[in-house]
């Protein structure tokens, strides 16, 4: 179960490599995928996934639920870098990922 924690300390830089250089500038929608990226982080980092891996419990469906949030957080990152958001998959995720409504992305400065 390593592997998450590598995954998780380079979202982690790439959150704050994001924060730092959008958090003055940029559009509606690119703010509304920094702010889904800080969602997938958080929930990639519940400790819940990790420990109930260790333990076997649900292990199957943890390690998944983790993957998905990864995944979900890499792609984002690669619109953003791209500049080029896709509208339908954001909604998707925000719709199915909602946890912090008011979150703001600028607090990984």
């Amino acid at each position: 179960n390593d592997w998450i924690y590598r995954h998780l300390h380079l979202m982690s830089d790439r959150m704050c490599e994001c924060a730092r250089r959008y958090g003055e500038n940029g559009d509606s929608v690119q703010e509304r995928a920094l702010n889904q990226m800080a969602r997938e982080l958080l929930l990639a980092q519940s400790s819940d996934w990790a420990f109930l891996m260790t333990m076997g419990t649900a292990a199957e469906y943890s390690t998944e639920r983790t993957k998905e949030h990864i995944s979900n957080f890499n792609a984002l990152y690669g619109m953003i870098n791209d500049v080029s958001v896709e509208i339908a998959f954001l909604e998707r995720l925000e719709a199915k990922n909602s946890i912090f409504p008011t979150i703001d992305f600028r607090i990984y400065r």
